[in-house]
C-alpha cells in the first residue's frame, strides 16, 4: 500500500475510533483523542514537502491542551488558556509565509467582506466572553489574551482565503471556521450550559479543523494571490 494513502487511512482510523468513545465512553477520551493528533502528525512530515517543525510543535501544544482540558477545564483554566494562546500565535506565526505569498495590503484589508466577516466574528466572541466571564472572574487577562490571538488567527486565515485564488485556501477557511464553532460551543457547555450532544460536535468539528489545518499546510506551495499584478 502506498505510504501517503496509509498516513490518511491510520488518521480516518483514529478519528472514527476516537468518535464512538466520544459517543458510547466519553469518559474514555483523553486516551483516543492524542493518538489522532499524533497520526496527523505522521500525515504531514510524511506527505509535505516542505516541512516546517513549528508545525509539528503546534500539535505537541494541541495534544498538552486536549489532555489538560479533558483531566479539569475549570482547574487548569489558566494554563490552558496560555498554552492555546501559544497555540494561535505559534499558528499565526507559521500563517506568515502565506501572507506573504498574498501580500498584505491596505486596500485588501478595508473590504467589506472581510470587514463584515470580523465584525461578526468579533461580537460572537465578545457576547460568549461575556456570558462565561462571571465564572472565570480569576482569569480575565488570560481569556483577553486568548481571545485576542484568535480573533487574528481567525482574521489572517479569511483575508488569505478571499485574496487566494488556488482551491487550498479553503482548507484554511474550513479550518478556522471549525475552531470558531468548537471554542464557542466548548466554552458555553463548560461553563453556561450542558448539553449532551456538544462533546460529539466539538470532537468532529476539532478533528476536521485540525486536519484541514495541517491539509493546508501540507499544499500551501500551491498558494497563488488572486491579483495577477503581482507578478
Amino acid at each position: 500500500m502506498d505510504t501517503k494513502k496509509s498516513t490518511y487511512h491510520l488518521f480516518y482510523a483514529t478519528s472514527f475510533l476516537t468518535l464512538i468513545v466520544t459517543i458510547f465512553a466519553k469518559d474514555l477520551v483523553i486516551y483516543f483523542k492524542p493518538p489522532v493528533i499524533i497520526s496527523l502528525g505522521i500525515l504531514y512530515l510524511v506527505n509535505a514537502e516542505h516541512r516546517n517543525f513549528g508545525v509539528i510543535l503546534s500539535l505537541i501544544l494541541i495534544i498538552i491542551c486536549e489532555v489538560l482540558f479533558l483531566q479539569d477545564y475549570l482547574g487548569n483554566f489558566k494554563l490552558l488558556h496560555i498554552l492555546f494562546s501559544c497555540y494561535y500565535l505559534l499558528n499565526i506565526i507559521l500563517l506568515w509565509k502565506s501572507l506573504k505569498v498574498i501580500k498584505i495590503q491596505f486596500k485588501k484589508v478595508v473590504t467589506l467582506q472581510l470587514i463584515v466577516s470580523m465584525l461578526l466574528i468579533g461580537y460572537v466572541l465578545y457576547t460568549v466572553a461575556y456570558l462565561i466571564l462571571p465564572q472565570v472572574n480569576d482569569h480575565v487577562v488570560v481569556l483577553i489574551v486568548l481571545i485576542f490571538f484568535f480573533a487574528v488567527f481567525i482574521g489572517v486565515c479569511y483575508y488569505i482565503y478571499l485574496n487566494s485564488k488556488t482551491v487550498v485556501s479553503y482548507s484554511l477557511m474550513v479550518a478556522a471556521s471549525c475552531f470558531l464553532i468548537v471554542n464557542i460551543v466548548t466554552a458555553l457547555n463548560r461553563l453556561y450550559i450542558y448539553l449532551e450532544i456538544f462533546p460529539v460536535i466539538t470532537t468532529v468539528l476539532q478533528i476536521c479543523g485540525q486536519f484541514f489545518l495541517i491539509k493546508f499546510f501540507i499544499e500551501r506551495h500551491k498558494l497563488m494571490p488572486n491579483n495577477e499584478e503581482y507578478f
